[in-house]
């Protein structure tokens, strides 16, 4: 069986999902989807982080603004669950501010793999702030 190698780019994916996964971890551990209310540990295979923008573009890829918890049930097999990620959305943005995220797909950003590399590392050690800090 041959591994995919890792690239620079899901290397800082996987460290960005990590820290919004422990950025929305309370102080037991478990994060809550934010489209479908369902409970699970921010580690392991319950929980993701999901985009509000479905799209994997430099400029939506590692956006705070629109990435938060989801179970795999909705990121995955809903395809985002957008609907309900939507309401969720509007609790704290303008429509407006809605369109100019769903925007963010249509704009190119070129990220150099050493800038690649810089955001790994911006987001390991921001997780493992929180990781310390709430003791996870």
């Amino acid at each position: 069986m041959a591994y995919k190698k890792k690239t620079p780019k899901s290397k800082a994916w996987n460290a960005f999902s990590l820290y919004i996964r422990a950025k929305y971890a309370d102080i037991d551990g478990s994060v809550k989807c934010v489209t479908c209310g369902k409970i699970a540990r921010w580690k392991g295979d319950g929980m993701q982080a999901g985009h509000y923008v479905n799209s994997r573009c430099n400029s939506v890829l590692l956006n705070e603004k629109i990435v938060f918890p989801q179970c795999v049930d909705c990121n995955i097999y809903k395809h985002g669950n957008q609907n309900q990620f939507n309401f969720f959305m509007l609790k704290t943005h303008t429509k407006e501010q809605l369109e100019e995220f769903e925007n963010l797909k249509h704009k190119k950003k070129i990220i150099k793999k050493h800038e690649w590399k810089e955001l790994e590392m911006m987001y390991k050690e921001k997780a493992n702030y929180l990781i310390q800090e709430k003791e996870l």
